[in-house]
């Protein structure tokens, strides 16, 4: 198999890259980590665009609004914060206050109105994006919230919680709308693939008797909570995960420091990018699916095209 080599490595950030973004059109990539700063990237050339600077604590989770002019970002406990930044400038808008515990994940509404986000505390907020409000909040989580993302119509808010439970809430009605129970008790990494159809789960497992241990990906149809595959192949437990645009590919960031990408429909290893000295942390597609990003705990990004 030939060695696929990544086209950029992005160096700037001086801790643990945690949250990845692209813009909508595709020419810039947003940065989060662990040390405090948002970093926005020019693609087209490699470098840094600007740094954001304005969160207390660690950056957890990055978003852009549908038409790329705003971008979210969700920081740790202690000054838990959503901060809204005008892009491309990089400009601070606001700062969203009301959680009192990591904030996970964000997401925009399709028409790029509302913004929901959940994090540690079990609960999901809803933000009207003009008014810099709250207006709605959505509790009863069994766990902490992963991964967040809207309906195409923009009606349903799916929220996924670390022990892969999976609610749906009616937004105009702000009701509990379903959940569908998965069958762990906690996983690394979960996300929505497209149109809200199935739902990745990463995790890992120890081997006493062998000492090994191996990662694992389950997809499960969320309509069903029935598993569709499981996916293993890396060396340590799974700790990031992205469908691609078209729904066809999924990739995995593992402990091993290695990425893996997964043909869903057979459930077969495309290709493996090597090249990370720690963790995979987070993995963002481009917006056209042909670029793939990685980053983790040694404090770089790889821009890869597979």
């Amino acid at each position: 198999m030939t060695k696929i080599q990544p086209v950029a490595v992005l160096r700037g950030h001086t801790n643990w890259v945690y949250s990845m973004a692209f813009s909508p059109d595709g020419q810039m990539l947003a940065s989060g980590g662990w040390d405090q700063t948002v970093r926005l990237w020019d693609l087209s050339t490699g470098h840094k665009h600007v740094t954001l600077d304005g969160h207390q604590t660690e950056v957890y989770c990055l978003g852009f609004s549908p038409d790329g002019s705003v971008l979210a970002s969700g920081s740790a406990n202690n000054a838990s914060v959503v901060k809204l930044w005008e892009m491309p400038g990089g400009r601070e808008l606001a700062s969203l206050k009301g959680h009192s515990n990591v904030i996970h994940c964000v997401a925009f509404s399709p028409d790029g109105q509302r913004l929901a986000s959940g994090g540690y505390e079990k609960i999901v907020k809803l933000w009207n994006i003009r008014s810099r409000q709250e207006i709605a909040s959505f509790g009863g989580h069994s766990q902490p919230v992963y991964s967040l993302a809207f309906s195409r119509n923009g009606k349903t808010l799916a929220a996924a919680t670390s022990d892969t439970a999976v609610t749906m809430w009616d937004i105009d009605a702000q009701q509990q709308r379903q959940t569908v129970k998965g069958n762990m008790k906690w996983c690394h990494c979960i996300e929505f693939s497209p149109g809200l159809e199935l739902v990745a789960a990463g995790y890992g497992s120890y081997d006493e008797a062998r000492r090994l241990s191996t990662g694992e990906l389950s997809i499960w149809n969320l309509s069903t909570g029935d598993i569709k595959q499981t996916l293993r192949g890396h060396a340590n437990w799974v700790y990031s995960v992205a469908f691609s645009p078209d729904g066809n590919t999924v990739a995995t960031g593992g402990w091993d420091g290695t990425v893996i990408l997964w043909d869903l429909d057979s459930g077969d290893k495309l290709t493996t990018l090597a090249g990370h000295t720690d963790i995979v942390r987070a993995l963002a597609f481009s917006p056209d699916g042909k670029t793939l990003a990685s980053s983790g705990y040694d404090q770089t990004i790889r821009i890869w095209k597979p």
